[in-house]
């Protein structure tokens, strides 16, 4: 009798393990430790002293895409390897004139959206010249943010407080956010001065 009972609760606790099982989410990408740790020394490299406004010899030293420096013109074969596009996916497009538009991943965590243009075709896009990359929360379950954005300009990153914002760049970041503009970049900021730096795009001003 005692044998039924025990076997009937262990049963029974076999059924509500299962059952929670299934409705458990899959895991979560998360970035490698070598990842974060190299974003987090980015990040907390000191930032570059501006004489007045930004100009265009200013950007190699202070703009980073993962653990390299980055400036316009680039290639998407240019950006690390921890850089991908899924050219599977949904939401990936490829236009007759050599444009692909598709989500930016980075260490398989959604960080952003990116454009590229001069595309021989969809199979061989990663020699495609980079126009434009906006890092941001895309609010993809499946493919869930970084816990770091793999972009710093001067030792912004999404997430920078307004105050931080102005130290670093010598730029207000308004309600409407905050543009820097030189002869082949343009560098928008969204956020605002409460919520700080929500999203930060790099345009090819060429």
């Amino acid at each position: 009798m005692k044998t039924r009972k025990y076997v009937t609760l262990l049963l029974s606790a076999v059924m509500c393990l299962s059952m929670l099982s299934c409705g458990e989410k899959k895991p979560k990408p998360e970035l490698t430790v070598e990842s974060y740790t190299e974003l987090q020394t980015v990040q907390k490299l000191p930032p570059v002293n501006i004489a007045g406004t930004w100009t265009e010899a200013d950007i190699p030293g202070s703009l980073w895409l993962g653990a390299n420096r980055f400036s316009y013109p680039a290639t998407f074969k240019s950006l690390s390897p921890k850089f991908s596009i899924d050219p599977e996916a949904s939401d990936f497009s490829f236009s007759a004139q050599g444009e692909v538009t598709a989500t930016l991943l980075y260490d398989g965590c959604a960080c952003g959206t990116i454009k590229l243009q001069n595309c021989p075709s969809k199979d061989t896009y990663s020699s495609g010249l980079i126009s434009e990359i906006t890092f941001r929360d895309l609010g993809i379950s499946s493919l869930p943010a970084p816990a770091l954005f793999p972009v710093c300009f001067n030792g912004v990153t999404i997430g920078t407080s307004a105050a931080d914002f102005k130290e670093k760049t010598g730029v207000e970041l308004g309600v409407t956010g905050a543009e820097i503009a030189t002869s082949h970049h343009i560098i928008q900021f969204k956020g605002s001065p409460a919520e700080g730096v929500t999203a930060i795009t790099l345009i090819s001003a060429d």
